[in-house]
Parts: structure tokens; C-alpha cells; sequence
């Protein structure tokens, strides 16, 4: 590739093309100074790998459970009811946005997205602010009403029907619908899809009306929980996706790409003086071994990779998803039955900041390792040294650009809901610009 900088070696003489992904490949050379071949052993080492990969997706489902289980005490102990005032007010607005676009009006079948929505925000409440009043529709944020709008009458519908005519995938999380806690399931309401296709024609939504068709055409039904359940289960539903996009900012800013100063993994001892020393002496031949015999990157020496999957970076993913379940500044914005701005502005934020830090890694799809690396020189400009040595030509971008323009747009989507969201939106775009800056 034109301007690729010559392939370099680490400080202990190891070749920087062996990646430390529990998938490690077969053919590359042990980068912790042992002389031996990956290949001697590769079904050892590709079990470790697969079985540390299965032990990690099983352990982060469990934390998924139980951030959503813990979530629902208050519907276990009270039912399904909104909490608090603002909750109320704002359960009061998604009821409004309901009714003009699905609900009741306008014969029973409302006025579908565009005009229902115009009239949400034209929406001047009498009955609040006495004797003032308040143009509710301009004075909120209505990302949150809008998106129990849009789980109760087209997305959890599908859900339902996939799941019962599928299952396989969608059982297995379908943990976000635990009837022995919420009882969702039992006060469901059933519907033809036929129907309820005619219905959504009427309401001048073509879209759910063709998905509805389909969904009759394929022997599905349709099923539909009322809005009032959707937003007393919709912040503990959000709090588990909030644990799960919060693993993944871990996991992301917590792995080493292609660079010289790579993943060490460790403990906090191991810098420390005097005793970090005979930590180091002591633990590393042990390190290597495990290396060596298990595929996993656990030795103190800098290694290389182009994905995110490393042992450490797993390992931080799984600390932090456990720590993100049940942080109590989390939690309590997020318990169910506590429809407010937050229980979705923290998923949109936290969504934002990894669609971010995903962009600035781009991709290395159909590229060496070795050629999609960066390697950077101590006192040289990280930026000036990526620019020289990995250049789009023409109208030929890199897999490293395209994956940074698509996470870029994923940024800005997750960004606008955010503002959509709750008026914290300041605090992120501030924190982008300075960590940009």
C-alpha cells in the first residue's frame, strides 16, 4: 500500500504482525519472546480461545438478566404503574402522541406519524401551569414519548411475532420479557394481522401496514401491549441495553490497535515501585506459558491486533457491565415504573460515546495486520503518522475510512436522539469536542 511505513519490531524483537485475539491466527509467530510456533499446538489453542469467547457472552447475559431483573422490584411489589410526578406528566404526553397517531381519534384509527405529530407539537395543555397553561409540544423533549410510541405499535409487535414463530435467537433474550416478574405476557391483547394491516392503511402508515401484511402472509400474529405497560417497563429495558453499550464503550477503549504500545494485561502492582519489579519477575514466566499453551494475550509484552476481542479488553467489557448493573446513580434512574427523560438519555449517551470512539478505530476488514497498522514513533505526531502512512487514493477509501464515515453517521444519529432525549445533550457534545480537541 502507497506510503505504508517498513514493518518494524517491538522493543523485545518480536515481529508486530501477531495478533492477540482469543481467535489468534494459526500462522503467526508468539509475540512474548518465546521462540516456538503458534502452529505446534493450534487446536489447544483455538479451544481456550472459543471457550474464554463462550464463558464471556454467557457471563454478560447474566449481567444483562439480572441489570433487568433487579430493575423491576417496584413493578414486582406495586404492579404496573407510574411513579413519581414527573413520570406521570410524561406518561400524560406519550398518551397524547399515542392517541393522535394510533389511539382513538379521527375514527378510531388516528392520523398517522405526520399529522399526529404536527398536532403533538402544537399541543398547548390548559390543564397544567393554571391559570398560564403550556405549550407542552415545544417546552419538551419528546425522544422518550416518541419511542414508546413507536415500541408499542410497530416494534414490539414484530418482536412478538418473530419470537413465537421463530424463537431460537430471539428466546434466548427474550429475558427483557419475564412474565414471573412483569406478567406482560398475561395482559397482552391478540390481534389478526390482517386487520390490524387495514388499520394502519387507514392511518396512513403504508410502512406498518406492508409489515403487517407480511406478518399475515406468514402466519404470524400480532400482539400488543398497552402503552401503559410499554412505559413502566421501558426504563429497565433501557437499563439493560445502557449495561450492554457501556460493555462495549469498554471494550473498545480498553483494546490496542495496531499499535507499538499495545494491551498489557496485568494488575495495578505490576507498576508500582520496587514490588511491581518482583511481581513482574515472578508472574511473567508463568504468563508465558499460559501464552503460549491457551492462545490468550495475557503476558505483560505489547502486542498487536485489528480486533477489539482481546483477553484484557473481555475482561474489562465483563467489569464494567457487572459494575454498570448496579451502580446506584444508574439504578435509580432507571427502575421500572420511572418513566423519565433519563432511563433513555443514558443509553443514548453512553450510545454516542462508543459510536465515537468506534469511528476514530475505523476497520481492518480484508487487511494484513500488518498493513491496516499504525505505527507510531515516540515524538511524532500520531495523526501526521497515520495520514503518511495509510492514504486514501482517489475515489478508493480504505476499509479503515469507510468504517470510520459509517460509525461517524452512527454518531450523529445517536447524538440527535440524544437531544431528543433529555437537555444533558450539552454535556456530551462538550465532552466529544474537548476529547476531539
Amino acid at each position: 500500500m502507497a506510503g505504508a511505513a517498513p514493518n518494524k519490531k517491538q522493543p523485545n524483537g518480536t515481529s508486530p504482525t501477531a495478533a492477540n485475539i482469543p481467535f489468534a491466527s494459526t500462522t503467526a509467530a508468539a509475540n512474548d519472546g518465546n521462540s516456538k510456533s503458534i502452529r505446534k499446538n493450534p487446536p489447544l489453542r483455538g479451544l481456550f480461545a472459543l471457550v474464554l469467547l463462550l464463558l464471556a457472552i454467557r457471563q454478560a447475559h447474566v449481567f444483562l438478566t439480572r441489570a433487568y431483573t433487579i430493575r423491576l422490584e417496584a413493578i414486582k411489589e406495586y404492579g404496573l404503574i407510574i411513579h413519581e410526578f414527573d413520570p406521570y406528566f410524561n406518561f400524560r404526553a406519550a398518551t397524547y402522541l399515542f392517541d393522535h397517531v394510533y389511539g382513538t381519534l379521527n375514527g378510531g384509527h388516528g392520523y398517522g406519524w405526520v399529522r399526529g405529530w404536527k398536532m403533538f407539537c402544537e399541543w398547548f395543555d390548559y390543564k397544567v401551569w393554571y391559570p398560564l397553561g403550556r405549550p407542552v409540544g415545544t417546552t419538551i423533549y419528546p425522544g422518550m414519548q416518541v419511542t414508546a410510541v413507536w415500541l408499542t405499535k410497530c416494534w414490539l409487535p414484530i418482536w412478538f411475532g418473530l419470537n413465537e414463530k421463530f424463537g431460537g435467537f430471539f428466546s434466548v433474550i427474550g429475558f427483557f420479557f419475564d412474565d414471573s416478574v412483569s406478567g406482560v405476557k398475561k395482559k397482552m391483547v391478540t390481534k389478526s394481522a390482517r386487520k390490524v394491516s387495514a388499520y394502519f392503511q387507514a392511518s396512513n402508515d403504508p410502512i406498518m401496514s406492508a409489515v403487517a401484511s407480511l406478518m399475515h402472509n406468514m402466519g404470524m400474529k400480532w400482539k400488543e401491549m398497552s402503552l401503559n405497560d410499554v412505559c413502566c417497563l421501558m426504563p429497565a429495558w433501557f437499563g439493560a441495553l445502557t449495561t450492554l453499550v457501556t460493555g462495549f464503550l469498554a471494550l473498545e477503549c480498553s483494546a490496542h490497535f495496531c499499535y507499538d504500545h499495545g494491551n498489557k494485561f496485568g494488575t495495578v502492582f505490576d507498576d508500582l515501585p520496587f514490588i511491581g519489579y518482583y511481581i513482574r519477575k515472578i508472574t511473567t514466566p508463568i504468563r508465558k506459558k499460559l501464552t503460549y499453551y491457551s492462545g490468550l494475550d495475557i503476558t505483560t509484552n505489547t502486542n498487536k491486533s485489528s480486533s477489539s476481542l482481546q483477553t484484557a479488553s473481555l475482561f474489562s467489557m465483563l467489569a464494567t457491565m457487572f459494575f454498570m448493573s448496579i451502580i446506584p446513580a444508574h439504578l435509580m434512574r432507571s427502575v421500572g415504573g420511572g418513566f423519565d427523560n433519563e432511563s433513555v438519555a443514558v443509553f443514548a449517551m453512553t450510545l454516542v460515546f462508543y459510536c465515537w470512539t468506534r469511528a476514530l478505530r475505523g476497520g481492518t476488514s480484508g487487511a494484513k495486520a500488518e498493513d491496516d497498522c499504525v505505527h507510531v514513533v515516540e515524538g511524532e505526531d500520531n495523526v501526521g503518522a497515520y495520514i503518511r502512512e495509510k492514504q486514501d487514493q482517489g475515489f478508493k477509501l480504505s476499509s479503515r475510512t469507510r468504517a470510520a464515515v459509517f460509525y461517524g453517521c452512527v454518531t450523529g444519529i445517536a447524538y440527535f436522539y440524544m437531544v431528543m432525549s433529555w437537555g444533558g445533550y450539552v454535556f456530551v457534545i462538550n465532552l466529544v469536542g474537548a476529547h476531539a480537541g
